[in-house]
C-alpha cells in the first residue's frame, strides 16, 4: 500500500506529526510518498520546504516508516498539482460568466 501525504506547513509537517504517522502505519507493510503542497493563492496553506520535507522523511524513516520525498514538477508554471486545476477553472469562469463553478 502507498500513501500520499501532503506536507502542510503549520498543519502537518511537524517532528510530532511525523511520529504519530509512523505509529499509525505500524505494522503494515507500506510506504509514504511526501509531497510538499503546491503554493495556490486563494488557499492560503503553505507548502513545506524541501529540507522540511526531507527532515520529515528522517523523523519517520527513524520511527521505522518507508517514506519517499517526491519529486517536485511544473510548480514554476503553474502546472503542479492543484495549480493546473485552478488555472483551467479560472479560464471556464472568465469564458462563460453563467457556468455554474465547482470547488
Amino acid at each position: 500500500v502507498v500513501f500520499e501525504y501532503a506536507l502542510i506547513r503549520g498543519l502537518n509537517a511537524a517532528e510530532a506529526d511525523a511520529v504519530a504517522l509512523a505509529r499509525l502505519l505500524r505494522g503494515m507493510n507500506c510506504h509514504v510518498n511526501l509531497i510538499p503542497l503546491n503554493p495556490v493563492p486563494e488557499r492560503g496553506l503553505p507548502g513545506a520546504t524541501r529540507q522540511e520535507a526531507a527532515a520529515f522523511q528522517a523523523w519517520l524513516t527513524r520511527e521505522g516508516a518507508s517514506a519517499t520525498v517526491r519529486r517536485e514538477m511544473g510548480t514554476d508554471i503553474e502546472g503542479a498539482c492543484g495549480q493546473l486545476r485552478r488555472r483551467v477553472l479560472h479560464e471556464i469562469r472568465d469564458e462563460d460568466p453563467h457556468r455554474a463553478a465547482r470547488p
